[in-house]
This record gives C-alpha cells, sequence and structure tokens, in this order.
C-alpha cells in the first residue's frame, strides 16, 4: 500500500507514542512537500508542538521517506488529489477525512490515542 502522512497524522503519533513504523511495516511511506513545509512552520513557533514537528521531521529523515510533489497550494487538496491516484490517507484531521469519505478514499486515523484503523 502506498501511504501519504498527514501533518498533524505525524505529529500526534508522536504525541501518542504510536510506532508508525512497526504499524505500517511492509507498506510504502510519503509525505508532501507541503507537510514538511508545514512541519517546518510548526518548529518555528517555540511551543510544546514545535518539539513533536521536530521529532517529525526527524523520522521523515531517519526512515527516507520519499518527500512528493504538491501541485496544490492547500495540501488538504493534494491529498485529496492523491487519494484519487490511489494513495491511501494518513490523517487526523475531522475536515480532511470527511472529504475523502466523500470521495470513497482510503484512508487512516488514530483511534483512542492507541492505535491505527484503516477504512
Amino acid at each position: 500500500m502506498k501511504i501519504i502522512l498527514d501533518t498533524n497524522f505525524l505529529i500526534d503519533c508522536i504525541r501518542f507514542k504510536i510506532d508508525l513504523k512497526s504499524e505500517l511495516r511492509g507498506d510504502k511511506l510519503f509525505v508532501l512537500d507541503s507537510v514538511v513545509f508545514e512541519i517546518e512552520k510548526v518548529m518555528e513557533r517555540g511551543t510544546k508542538e514545535s518539539t513533536l514537528a521536530k521529532l517529525a521531521l526527524d523520522f521523515i529523515n531517519r526512515n527516507k521517506i520519499k518527500v512528493l510533489k504538491s501541485k496544490e497550494k492547500n495540501t488538504d487538496e493534494a491529498l485529496v488529489s492523491y487519494s484519487k491516484k490511489g494513495y491511501v490517507i494518513a490523517t487526523h484531521d475531522k475536515v480532511l477525512k470527511n472529504k475523502l469519505k466523500k470521495t470513497n478514499a482510503k484512508l487512516i486515523y488514530i483511534r483512542q490515542k492507541k492505535y491505527l484503523v484503516s477504512e
């Protein structure tokens, strides 16, 4: 399965100590260039979230996750576009999940701060 990880999904997996590497073993993981940009913006804030964002960026770099180019300016629109190309979207964003459900896209999200659910 080809899975694109969203910003809040990455940060929340780190926050809730979910081991993405073992949970998504065998799958090809990707992030969008706009997701990397969003993570870098969160890192600049100097908040508790910025520490989590730094760990998320470290996870991307350490695991050599491929960065995909997005043609759309809006990250959510880019994720919906990639979902139509057969990618599974991993997100924790309620608005984005609803958009993806309307297009019958496959998605992965966090349930009960403990485990991942595929839909």
